[in-house]
């Protein structure tokens, strides 16, 4: 049944159940939030705030939206926003040092880390409980080649929140992220090395020659295809709201059962992950967490999925597409 015509059927359903004392508008409003389907750019940006914090998990102290911003915004940002994004997911979705030049730069542990993505237009929050030691796996460090992200540095310790955290700034795209701690995490613990500037390039160092080799290695990425990429970093840890799909790559925060058995697979069978392509096409590649289908909906949701991204295909083949770019994603293969 077309969405246009479910929604109607329940906002009668819901007039009945109240002997018809709910308007027909309110009724279709409730029938909407109850599938999922609200119009989320006529919401009130605090309405909109409290949503986008149901998938993501933020804290709406952290989230900046305003009457502008596109859907929730969380794929409303910068074109150096969206190019370092893009990037960061070949980097996050990229393990063992087979699959590519971004497999080496270990970025792929941040899974580990479980962090909640806070994008805003110009920066972009990762939110987590050891913020030193995931900026340690992130940032290219002196004299270990081919480690951390290339170009990106640290540019200073700040406040946000009023929590600890380390602003790193990438130089190629002048992209901003802030690398946070949770609100209930407490001063850095006894025994834990808390990063110093010393231990890493800062803004002052400029790339090297590796990182410009590095980079020049990475295939060209169209504009569609840039924003779905983008899409997959800022939904790396997400839960739907009505608790139907969660994109976790170390578990199911749902729990479920069919989902349960899925075992995080052993590096030295191969790459747990894979996302690679060219132009418009492109091509992720898994075993492990989570299920395709999750992916497919977290990218097309109507609430939470990006503008104009749409799923095809049936069974066991999935792809997502948006504008002349496609991404095919492919559940249980790591090669």
């Amino acid at each position: 049944m077309p969405l246009k015509d479910d929604l109607a059927t329940r906002a009668r359903e819901i007039q009945r159940e109240s002997a018809n004392t709910v308007p027909y508008r309110t009724a279709r409003s409730m029938a909407a939030r109850e599938k999922g389907a609200l119009a989320v750019e006529t919401l009130p940006v605090p309405e909109r705030t409290a949503l986008r914090c149901a998938y993501t998990g933020e804290r709406e102290s952290t989230v900046q939206i305003r009457p502008d911003t596109q859907r929730l915004g969380l794929d409303d940002c910068s074109d150096g926003q969206r190019t370092f994004r893009a990037l960061l997911a070949l980097a996050l979705f990229n393990d063992n040092d087979y699959t590519g030049p971004t497999a080496r730069w270990n970025y792929a542990i941040a899974a580990a880390y479980s962090p909640v993505m806070s994008p805003r237009r110009d920066e972009l929050l990762m939110v987590n409980s050891t913020p030193e030691n995931l900026a340690g796996r992130l940032l290219p460090t002196c004299g270990a080649s081919g480690w951390g992200v290339p170009g990106l540095r640290y540019e200073a310790g700040c406040r946000c929140g009023g929590r600890a955290s380390l602003r790193l700034r990438h130089l190629p795209t002048g992209a901003l992220l802030t690398v946070t701690a949770q609100p209930d995490r407490g001063p850095c613990a006894a025994g834990r090395r808390c990063l110093s500037a010393s231990d890493m390039l800062t803004v002052g160092h400029c790339l090297t020659a590796e990182e410009h080799r590095t980079l020049e290695a990475v295939p060209p990425i169209s504009p569609d295809a840039r924003t779905l990429l983008a899409a997959l970093t800022v939904r790396y840890t997400m839960v739907d709201r009505l608790r139907q799909w969660a994109t976790s790559l170390a578990w199911d925060p749902l729990d479920r059962p069919e989902v349960r058995d899925r075992k995080y697979p052993e590096m030295t069978r191969g790459p747990v992950r894979h996302l690679w392509g060219t132009g418009d096409a492109w091509t992720l590649r898994w075993r492990g967490y989570p299920q395709a289908r999750d992916v497919v909906r977290a990218l097309t949701h109507r609430e939470a999925g990006v503008r104009g991204a749409v799923p095809v295909g049936r069974g066991d083949a999935h792809r997502v597409v948006l504008g002349t770019a496609a991404l095919d994603l492919r559940d249980g293969e790591g090669n």
